[in-house]
């Protein structure tokens, strides 16, 4: 396999470094994404064990946007308080301790430093089991806090270019559903996410929903999250990089052909210069 071109790519702000980017629209981008964001080894209550099966990151929100990660896979969680509940971030049940406020205050902190970076934030499952989830406080609580930044999905159709010059701070996609309390004019519909179907899924297992998945044709007008995990019986994920570098690699097509690109210990891999390369293509003036 060839080296890897993107040793020198600036993850803080890849995007704003690809040549040409304005000429693509949100859903024309390959996007680096995590997997279940909120499960991180540097939460308050990881433990080894328990964390080996339940935990998908290294990091936190704001460590995950500065190592170049723009679409960010949520499961949150609801506890009742007085004034005020909190929303936190589970997986499967387990709980991480990180709370929504945190990945509020990363991504304003982050935006604010790397203004035309642009981010999804995929809050794919609303809802901790059967426990009740409070859809109007989770709302007022985006809309509040990140709504001067968020992308209406009535601006689906605009490029980047497009997207700058109406707005200076207008980058976040916030996509969920699951009730009618939601601000239609803030979040878009819910990411769909193609997945193995088996919590145990083998490389080789992987590999084939891969193969696939990108061979279901498809529209190119929406989001659509590819996880590209594996999970082992004894050892929970499984180390993968080497695979996520070669089935990725820019030399080849798969990367071109996805929207969001979710793996755990995404840092490990080189998938955030795949995507700055792939992206680069895609913006590329066609010649005639």
């Amino acid at each position: 396999m060839p080296n890897s071109p993107t040793s020198n790519v600036d993850k803080q702000r890849w995007m704003s470094k690809v040549p040409d980017i304005d000429r693509l629209k949100l859903t024309d981008l390959i996007w680096p994404g995590t997997h279940n964001s909120g499960m991180d080894k540097k939460a308050r209550n990881y433990e080894v064990v328990l964390g080996n099966w339940t935990t998908c990151q290294n990091d936190s929100f704001a460590w995950q946007l500065a190592n170049g990660a723009r679409a960010f896979d949520l499961r949150l969680g609801y506890r009742a308080g007085s004034p005020l509940g909190t929303f936190y971030f589970h997986h499967n049940g387990y709980q991480s301790l990180r709370v929504l406020g945190e990945l509020i205050d990363a991504v304003n902190d982050f935006l604010d430093r790397n203004p035309d970076e642009f981010i999804i934030l995929d809050f794919h499952q609303l809802r901790d089991g059967n426990r009740y989830f409070d859809f109007a406080q989770f709302n007022d609580l985006l809309t509040q806090s990140l709504g001067a930044r968020a992308i209406s999905p009535e601006d689906e159709d605009k490029t980047l270019g497009e997207l700058k010059a109406a707005s200076s701070k207008k980058r976040v996609i916030i996509a969920a559903s699951g009730s009618v309390e939601l601000d239609i004019d803030v979040f878009w519909i819910r990411v769909p996410h193609h997945w193995s179907g088996t919590r145990l899924t083998d490389i080789s297992e992987l590999r084939t929903h891969i193969v696939r998945t990108l061979e279901t044709p498809r529209r190119d007008d929406y989001f659509w999250s590819l996880t590209a995990t594996s999970y082992s019986f004894l050892g929970g994920p499984v180390d993968i990089k080497q695979h996520i570098n070669e089935w990725f690699h820019s030399s080849l097509d798969w990367v071109t052909r996805c929207s969001i690109i979710s793996t755990d210990f995404f840092d490990e891999s080189e998938i955030v210069g795949y995507c700055w390369v792939a992206n680069s293509m895609k913006a590329a003036p066609r010649v005639s």
